[in-house]
Order: C-alpha cells, then sequence, then structure tokens
C-alpha cells in the first residue's frame, strides 16, 4: 500500500510538472503574438525582433514535439493548417499593405505572426513524419 502511494504521488508530479511545461508553452507562444503585434505597430521597437520571434517559435515547436507544448495531439492538425494559411498570407504581405488604414500594420503583424509559427511547424512536421514513418514494433 505503501508502495503504491508513492507511485501515485510521482505520477502526480509529473502530471504537474507537465502541466506547467505546457502552461510555460502557451506563455512563449503568447509573448510571441505581443511582441508580433507591437514590433508591428511601432517598428524599431523591440531589439532583435525577429530573432526572438523565431527562437520563441523554435521552443513551441519543441515542446509541443515531446508532448509537453500548448499544442497537444488533437490540435496538432488544426494548428499546422492554420499556420500554412497564416505563412501564406505572410508571404503575399504585399497585398495587404494596400488595405486602406490599417494595410501598413497589418502586414508585418500577419509576418511576425507567421515567422513565430514557421519553426514550431517545421518541428511538429517532422516529427509526425517521422512518426507515419517509422517502423512500429509491437
Amino acid at each position: 500500500m505503501i508502495l503504491r502511494t508513492k507511485v501515485l504521488k510521482g505520477e502526480n508530479n509529473m502530471v504537474k510538472s507537465n502541466k506547467q511545461w505546457v502552461k510555460l508553452s502557451g506563455y512563449l507562444f503568447l509573448l510571441g503574438i505581443i511582441i508580433a503585434i507591437v514590433e508591428g505597430l511601432v517598428s524599431g521597437v523591440i531589439p532583435s525582433a525577429g530573432t526572438i520571434i523565431v527562437v520563441l517559435g523554435f521552443l513551441i515547436g519543441l515542446f509541443s514535439a515531446f508532448g509537453m507544448g500548448s499544442i497537444g495531439n488533437e490540435s496538432k492538425e488544426m494548428f499546422m493548417m492554420a499556420a500554412i494559411a497564416l505563412m501564406v498570407v505572410g508571404a503575399s504581405g504585399a497585398a495587404l499593405k494596400d488595405v486602406p488604414y490599417i494595410g501598413s500594420f497589418l502586414a508585418p503583424i500577419v509576418g511576425y505572426i507567421a515567422a513565430l509559427v514557421a519553426p514550431a511547424i517545421v518541428i511538429i512536421a517532422v516529427k509526425e513524419i517521422w512518426n507515419a514513418g517509422s517502423i512500429k514494433y509491437m
């Protein structure tokens, strides 16, 4: 009985630890979005914003690939489709610049958000390709 209690306590600690990583991943994603919006509205206010956003995206992708991120297994497909759509829109930022009044702000914001999700989607996609192509042993 004592051993079972210790094992259960250890599992609870792992669940708590995993939740903390998921929470951290969510905060990193939120930080990336905030940086993208701020830098899109006021260019040059955050030094090396592009590098920071790419590093945040890389960390978000790593956390998610190891099952500790805010992008869970049930939402990976939706995340990947949305990220691809965002990157396509971000790549065609010239069209957004033509939108009156807000286009000059909208284009860089979408571009920065695309830069945030690009590393995450690459890591998640590579992991999914690896899982699909690897030999499964029973």
